[in-house]
C-alpha cells in the first residue's frame, strides 16, 4: 500500500471525525455533555473512525 494513500485516508478520516466531534459537541451542550476537541481525541477518531467516537462517548460516560 502506498504510503501517500495512508496518509490521505488519515488526513481525510481525522477531519470528518473532527466535525462529527463538533456535532457531538453542539448537540450536546444541550444536555450538558461535551467531548474535548483536541489532537488526541481527534487522532483516536481519526485512526479508528466512527467506533473511536463511539469509544470516546463511552468513556466520557464512565469518567
Amino acid at each position: 500500500m502506498n504510503i501517500g494513500k495512508v496518509v490521505k485516508k488519515l488526513f481525510i478520516n481525522i477531519i470528518l471525525g473532527v466535525i462529527l466531534l463538533i456535532i457531538i459537541n453542539f448537540v450536546g451542550s444541550y444536555f450538558s455533555f461535551r467531548i474535548a476537541l483536541n489532537v488526541y481525541s481527534a487522532l483516536i477518531v481519526g485512526v479508528l473512525g466512527v467506533p473511536g467516537l463511539i469509544l470516546l462517548v463511552f468513556l466520557k460516560f464512565m469518567v
